[in-house]
C-alpha cells in the first residue's frame, strides 16, 4: 500500500498503546517488531538485554542471540520524527560494518558496549545452535529498492566472514532486510492474523452443534464434510486460506518424516472415511461471523482462515479430484473474535499446540494454580503460571511465568540454571522445587521477579544518561557491568544475600518474603531500581560471576560473596549518615511473614 501518513500503519497505531516498551526509547520501533516476528513474550526480560551500549556499539542497535530460536539479529534502528517517502540511506550500509566487527574484529578490539553481545553470538554460533543470521535496518518510513539493493551489496563478504567459522556455518542461512513501514505491518498482521478469504460460505444443511462464547469470542462447534473442505483449499489455498497458519499443506508421502502424517490422513481418508471424525484432531477457523438458528444449527459463515489443520485440510485437498469424501466428517471450530491480541493469542497457541513444552505439565499443579488465584485477589500484578492462552489485560502489569521461574532460580539457586536450563527449571523436580517450593506466595514471586526487571529497566535509563553527556564514572561502571549477558541474574543472586543485612533481621520463610500487599509492579521496581542505586558502587563487584555467560560457578560464588561482605561492611555505616538511612525507603515495604 501507500503510506502518507503514520496513521497510514496498523503497527504504528498498535505501538502507540504499547507504554510497557516505552523503557527501549528510540529502539522501542525494532523491539515492537522483533517480539512480533519472534512471539517473544517477554521483551523486557527478553530483548532489553539485547540493546547495545556502554562504550561504543559498532553501528549496532540491538543484537538478539536464541540458542532456543536458532537466531541471531543485528539490528540498526532508526526512528524519524516526522513521516518521511524513506529512510535515510547511509544506515543500511553500516550494517556491513556491523556485520564485520560481530564476526571478524579481534575479541580484544571489540567496542566495550557491544563486546559482550558479540562474543555471545559467536558463540552460539561454534556451538552449531544458530540456523539463520538476520541483519536488519528497522525505521518508521516507507521501504525503499534502493536501500534494499544497498544492503543486498553487503552479502556475498559477509558470507565468507561466515564461512569462516567452519562447517557450523554451513547451514545457517544469512538475510540482509530493510524493516520499514511494509514488513512492519506485515508483521502485525501476521500476529493478528487478519482473515483473508472473506467471501459467504453456506451449508447446504444447517449442521448440528453448540456455541460457546466469552467475553470476547464465540466459536460454533460442529463438524463440516471432507468433500466441503477438500473443495474449499482447491479454491482458496492460493488466496489466503491459510493466512493464519504458520505454515502450509507441508505436502504427504511415505518417506519424509514431516509428511508420512499426512499420507496416513489420506490413507485413512480412503480406507476408513466412516472413521475420520475419530481419527482426526480437526479444524479450528476464524471467520468474520456466522448464522445460526437457535445456536444449535449453523447455516454459513462469512470469511474463513484455517487457524489450525492446514495438514488435514491440504490432504484431503490435494487427493484425486475423482476421491469420494462424502462420507468424511470433520470436526471444526469457527471462532469469530474482533480482539486482535485475543485472536493473535489464539492463532499462536494454536499453532503451537503440538509442541508440548515443560511448563504446560506444571500450569494446572496445586502451586501456579494458587499463585495466579493469589495475584488475582491481591490486584498487584498479573501472572500467568504458565498457563499458554492468558491475555494480559496491561502489559505492563504482566509476570510472565518462564522469568519469573529463572529469577526465582537466581534468587534461591544458581544464576547458572537460569541462564543456561531455563526449561529445565519446569521439567525437573529438583530445579522446580527451588523456584516454586510448596508455600511460595505471590508477594514474593513479584518480590524477585520485579527485582530481574529493575536491572533490566536500570541499564536502559543508564544508557539513556550516557547518551546524553551526563553519565558520572560510577554509573558507567555500574552499565559495563549491566551490559554484560545474565546480568540481571547475577544481579538478583547477589541482593538475595544481602537482604537480611538490610533488616537487620532474619528472613522468617524465605519464600514468602516480600513487599507488603499494598505495593504494585511498578512500585516495586521502583524500589528495587533506587536500591540498586544506592549500592551502585557495590554491585559492579558482581561483574567477575558473569564470566563466560555465568558459566563459572566459583566465580559466580566468589563474587556474591565479595558484594555481601563489602556491602554488610558499609550498610552499617550508611545508617549512620547525616542524611538519615538511605534504604529505609526499601526496608519499611518490607513484609517479612511466616
Amino acid at each position: 500500500m501507500s503510506y502518507q501518513d503514520f496513521d497510514d500503519c496498523q503497527f504504528m497505531l498498535a505501538l502507540k498503546q504499547r507504554d510497557d516498551l516505552d523503557p527501549f526509547k528510540e529502539n522501542k520501533i525494532a523491539a515492537f517488531g522483533m517480539e512480533l516476528c519472534f512471539s517473544i513474550d517477554d521483551p523486557i526480560a527478553t530483548l532489553l538485554p539485547a540493546v547495545t551500549g556502554g562504550g561504543g556499539d559498532a553501528k549496532i542497535d540491538l543484537l538478539f542471540v536464541s540458542r532456543d530460536l536458532g537466531v541471531i539479529v543485528v539490528c540498526q534502528a532508526y526512528e524519524s520524527s516526522r513521516f518521511r517517502k524513506s529512510a535515510l540511506g547511509n544506515k543500511g550500509t553500516d550494517l556491513g560494518h556491523a556485520m564485520s566487527v560481530l564476526l571478524a574484529t579481534d575479541e580484544a578490539k571489540l567496542p566495550e558496549g557491544v563486546a559482550p553481545h558479540i562474543k555471545d553470538a559467536r558463540a552460539a554460533i561454534r556451538e552449531g545452535t544458530i540456523r539463520a543470521v538476520h541483519v536488519w535496518y528497522v525505521h518508521n518510513c516507507p521501504e525503499s529498492l534502493q536501500i534494499q539493493q544497498d544492503m543486498e551489496l553487503c552479502v556475498a563478504g559477509i558470507k565468507t566472514m561466515l564461512d569462516a567459522y567452519g562447517d557450523v556455518s554451513k547451514n545457517i542461512a544469512l538475510q540482509f532486510k530493510e524493516v520499514g513501514l511494509e514488513t512492519l505491518d506485515s508483521f502485525y498482521r501476521a500476529s493478528s492474523q487478519s482473515i483473508a478469504v472473506t467471501d459467504l460460505f453456506e451449508f447446504g444443511e444447517p449442521r448440528k452443534g453448540f456455541l460457546m462464547h466469552d467475553a470476547d469470542w464465540k466459536t460454533f462447534i460442529t463438524t463440516v464434510n471432507g468433500q466441503w473442505l477438500a473443495d474449499l483449499y482447491r479454491k482458496y489455498e492460493s488466496r489466503g486460506l491459510y493466512n493464519p497458519n504458520v505454515r502450509g499443506f507441508m505436502g504427504a508421502n511415505n518417506k519424509d518424516s514431516d509428511k508420512v502424517i499426512n499420507a496416513g490422513i489420506q490413507s485413512s481418508a480412503k480406507e476408513s472415511p466412516q472413521d475420520f471424525f475419530v481419527f482426526n484432531n480437526g479444524i479450528t477457523a476464524l471467520v468474520h461471523d456466522f448464522e445460526l438458528v437457535d445456536d444449535a444449527l449453523i447455516k454459513s459463515v462469512t470469511g474463513i482462515g484455517i487457524v489450525n489443520g492446514a495438514q488435514t485440510t491440504g490432504s484431503l485437498g490435494e487427493l484425486d479430484p475423482r476421491e469420494d469424501l462424502s462420507k468424511i466428517e470433520v470436526g471444526v471450530r469457527f471462532i469469530k473474535c474482533e480482539n486482535k491480541e485475543t485472536v493473535r493469542s489464539i492463532t499462536r497457541f494454536n499453532n503451537s499446540q503440538n509442541k508440548v513444552i515443560q511448563s504446560d505439565f506444571r500450569a494446572h499443579d496445586t502451586i501456579q494454580s494458587r499463585l495466579r488465584d493469589e495475584f488475582r485477589t491481591l490486584r498487584i500484578a498479573e501472572y500467568d503460571g504458565g498457563l499458554r492462552g492468558h491475555i494480559f489485560e496491561n502489559k505492563k502489569n504482566k509476570i510472565e511465568s518462564h522469568t519469573a521461574a529463572q529469577a526465582l532460580t537466581a534468587w534461591h539457586g544458581s544464576p547458572y540454571d537460569s541462564y543456561h536450563n531455563k526449561m529445565q527449571i519446569w521439567e525437573d523436580d529438583k530445579h522446580y522445587k527451588i523456584a516454586f517450593n510448596e508455600v511460595i506466595s505471590a508477594q514474593h514471586v513479584l518480590f524477585v521477579y520485579s527485582l530481574n526487571e529493575a536491572a533490566n529497566l536500570l541499564k536502559s535509563e543508564l544508557q539513556e544518561k550516557q547518551k546524553q553527556g551526563q553519565i558520572m564514572q560510577d554509573e558507567k561502571d555500574l552499565l559495563g557491568f549491566l551490559n554484560e549477558r545474565g546480568s540481571a541474574f547475577m544481579t538478583v543472586h547477589g541482593m538475595s544475600g544481602l537482604l537480611e543485612t538490610l533488616l537487620e533481621t532474619k528472613i522468617l520463610s524465605p519464600y514468602k518474603i516480600g513487599f507488603k500487599k499494598t505495593v504494585s509492579k511498578d512500585q516495586a521496581c521502583d524500589l528495587w531500581m533506587n536500591l540498586l542505586k544506592v549500592f551502585s558502587k557495590l554491585v559492579v563487584l558482581l561483574r567477575p560471576g558473569t564470566t563466560g555467560r555465568l558459566s563459572n560457578s566459583g566465580e559466580i560464588q566468589k563474587a556474591q560473596k565479595e558484594f555481601i561482605r563489602s556491602a554488610g561492611t558499609i550498610a552499617p555505616f550508611m545508617k549512620s549518615m547525616t542524611g538519615g538511612n538511605p534504604f529505609e525507603f526499601f526496608v519499611k515495604k518490607i513484609d517479612n511473614k511466616i
